[in-house]
């Protein structure tokens, strides 16, 4: 089955696959749930990475440190599922991907927002590569260069007859300059992902306005309420009441319609009741409320409520 994903980026309009043109609402949503998911699997990993550093002291010194040795598997294997590899895509690979999809280049007249959150998405998927790169230096060399490096400084001498004595490669070479400056590059790609995704962050609600529309997008914010929280430290009505012009009562209302349109009645009659909580005088609420509320406690037992 053919799902559009393989849609070539930029098309024209006319061009882009009439499956994922019809499907375009749902695959935003999925777009901006992957990012959700994302920015908490970074957050782990960022967790993970503090475990290396100590305040006050050289980052670069703890990364090289043989007691970090464990700190920096988890770093990698938690890297390695984030980012993925190309036979098997991990989410950050997929979110890349996808946006390259929803947002593309030729629908930049349209606004920016989605244009930017493409480029974040992947300058954040370069950088995590790179990283993932030196994280696998540090795992691999790092140990072999502290070994270099405590060896005693002096002369190579051959048994028997021969070339003259030679430095030893450690006196010569500052190994352990040249595995240091990957665990510098560590510390910058770890800060730089972060203020990727920060802006992606910011510049995402800043869109939401231009989303309200999309019923399965306003759907997501009410089941992903702790992530907006935690995200853009606003609670899900302030952000309501921002993307429907001042009336978060609407809303709760477009959750609750798209919850009945696929028959999920406890659910859409919590987000009237929602909408009556912050709006006493809201029709369509009211009206809703009345019949959601006989229909289930008219179907209580099938509908598996309490």
């Amino acid at each position: 089955m053919n799902t559009g994903l393989s849609a070539p980026n930029g098309d024209p309009p006319e061009q882009r696959n009439p499956w994922f043109e019809k499907r375009h609402d749902f695959f935003v949503r999925r777009a901006i749930d992957e990012f959700f998911r994302l920015t908490r699997s970074f957050e782990d990993i960022y967790l993970i990475y503090l475990e290396c550093r100590s305040p006050g002291i050289d980052p670069c010194i703890d990364l090289l440190d043989r007691q970090t040795g464990e700190v920096r598997a988890r770093l990698w294997d938690r890297l390695t599922v984030m980012v993925g590899t190309e036979n098997e895509k991990g989410p950050l690979w997929r979110l890349k991907d996808l946006c390259h999809l929803v947002w593309p280049k030729s629908d930049e007249p349209q606004g920016q927002g989605g244009s930017l959150i493409d480029w974040l998405a992947g300058a954040v998927f370069h950088e995590a590569m790179k990283l993932k790169e030196n994280i696998y230096l540090l795992n691999s060399y790092g140990p072999a260069a502290s070994k270099m490096r405590s060896c005693p400084a002096g002369l190579v001498r051959f048994s028997g007859p021969g070339p003259a004595p030679v430095p030893r490669l450690e006196s010569m070479i500052d190994v352990r300059g040249l595995i240091s400056r990957a665990a510098a590059d560590v510390v910058g790609q770890m800060e730089q992902i972060a203020f990727l995704l920060t802006h992606a962050a910011f510049i995402l609600r800043l869109m939401m306005p231009d989303l309200a529309r999309n019923m399965l997008v306003v759907r997501l914010l009410v089941e992903r309420e702790g992530v907006l929280r935690r995200l853009w430290g606003e609670s899900l009505e302030a952000v309501f009441t921002d993307m429907f012009y001042g009336d978060a009562a609407e809303g709760f209302c477009t959750a609750g319609r798209s919850y009945l349109r696929g028959q999920w009645f406890p659910q859409a009659l919590r987000m009237y009741q929602k909408a009556l909580a912050v709006s006493p005088t809201c029709d369509e609420a009211i009206t809703r409320l009345v019949q959601l509320q006989a229909v289930v406690r008219e179907n209580r037992q099938l509908l598996g409520v309490a």
